[in-house]
This record gives C-alpha cells, structure tokens and sequence, in this order.
C-alpha cells in the first residue's frame, strides 16, 4: 500500500501538524523521514494513508511550513 509523506523544517511543525490534522478528522503519524529524503527535511515527516491534497491545505491555511511530500511503500 503506497502512503504519503510531508515533510518539515522542524519535528515541532510535525508534531503542530499532526495536531491540526486530527481535529479535522485526518489520521496521521510522526515518523522518522527514511534516510535518503532526509536532506529535504529535520528528520521527522507525517505518515498519512490517504487526504494528502486535502492534508496539504489545512496545513497551509493554518500556517504550517511544508517542504514538501513524498510517495512511500514502506519505512
């Protein structure tokens, strides 16, 4: 099963992100970013199954910093 990434600059806006999410009913997760995407981010990524293009703009309307997403099978 192929689950998303979003990626950002600090671990505090994953975990910012993470809560913002959940209170509009999207399920994700803070993970470690796999190593080789971490230069493209702090270290800690969201984990979601499904809602990435409706994730991506509750983040940035709440002001969350996104460097970006990727497509995973596994971590």
């Amino acid at each position: 099963m192929e689950r998303n990434l979003i990626m950002f600059s600090s671990v505090t806006f994953a975990m910012k992100g993470k809560n913002i999410l959940m209170k509009n009913n999207i399920f994700s997760k803070v993970v470690r970013t796999p190593m080789y995407l971490q230069n493209k981010s702090c270290g800690y990524s969201l984990i979601l199954n499904n809602d990435i293009d409706k994730a991506m703009g509750i983040l940035r309307s709440n002001g969350i910093s996104v460097l970006g997403t990727a497509a995973v099978d596994r971590l």
